[in-house]
């Protein structure tokens, strides 16, 4: 499958029901903690919506934690950016994917890797965007990510959902 331009998958975050209730891809946590930031419009967003978390995306987070090497200058910034995301999040606000929900969104992803022809890490990837897709269709939520081509793949074969995607 051939991805769609852009343009044709943007969600303007003003068009959202006043009630609907965010659930944020890993890629929101990144993309909060570069220089460059988030659109202003998906800071805004953040700011005045009810929030929901993934464990899948805390042991993103985690994975990341893991993998700094500790002699390289920029660990110790890094360690207390990502330190300091994770303490904010709070426990009340978690949402996870039920076991049925963990075989489609295996199921999904496998049928994608498969007719996209994807590597091994690219499969691996697909799967963790599969299951937040389906955490979103499970919750009545609004998944906000970063990642166009994942979620052009999953809104074309994963059903309906509500995916608000934003561009750096």
């Amino acid at each position: 499958m051939a991805y769609r331009p852009r343009s044709g998958l943007r969600m303007d975050p003003g068009a959202l029901p006043i009630d609907a209730v965010l659930l944020l891809d890993t890629t929101v946590y990144i993309d909060g903690l570069k220089r460059a930031g988030l659109p202003g419009a998906i800071v805004a967003l953040l700011a005045n919506r009810a929030i929901r978390h993934s464990a899948l995306c805390v042991g993103e987070l985690s994975f990341g934690l893991g993998r700094l090497d500790p002699a390289h200058p920029g660990t110790a910034r890094n360690t207390s950016a990502i330190t300091a995301v994770l303490d904010r999040l709070s426990p009340a606000e978690f949402v996870d994917l039920s076991p049925s929900g963990w075989a489609r969104a295996g199921a999904l992803a496998g049928a994608l890797t498969r007719i996209q022809g994807f590597a091994q890490d690219r499969r691996r990837a697909l799967f963790l965007d599969a299951a937040l897709f389906v955490t979103a269709q499970e919750h009545g939520l609004t998944l906000v990510s970063g990642n166009w081509s994942d979620m052009d793949l999953l809104l074309r074969v994963g059903g309906p959902a509500n995916v608000l995607l934003y561009g750096m």
